[in-house]
Order: C-alpha cells, then structure tokens, then sequence
C-alpha cells in the first residue's frame, strides 16, 4: 500500500500527482506490501522511505537511481 501523506521539497509541500508514474510502478512491484512514510523532493532527485525498510532515489525523471538501507 503506497500512502502518499506526506510529501515535501525545497519548495514546501507537493501534490502526488507531481510523483512521476514510473517511481509509483517501480514500488508497486519491487515493495509490494510496503508503504511509503516520506518523499521528498529535491534539487534532481527524489528520496522515497519505504517504512521500516530502504530510502529509495530516483532522478528527477523518475529514473531509478539506487535503494540506500
């Protein structure tokens, strides 16, 4: 289950809809049963924490960039 509460960036808080579809997909199949605590956003990138688990990067193009434990 993806919660998409909690959203922030730089420039304050955005709406998931600003998420690129491809990092949405990427967890759906790699962190199925998971949720998603926190994104942010930031310069180029975006910081995914799955909870109780990895913080995920992608690029800002929605790239998967590397999982950090």
């Amino acid at each position: 289950m993806v919660n998409w509460n909690l959203i922030n960036g730089l420039e304050g808080k955005f709406s998931a809809q600003d998420v690129r579809k491809n990092i949405l997909s990427y967890i759906i199949l790699n962190y199925p049963a998971s949720q998603v605590e926190f994104i942010e956003r930031e310069d180029k990138t975006y910081k995914i924490d799955i909870r109780g688990g990895a913080n995920l990067i992608f690029d800002f193009k929605g790239q998967f960039v590397k999982a950090i434990n």
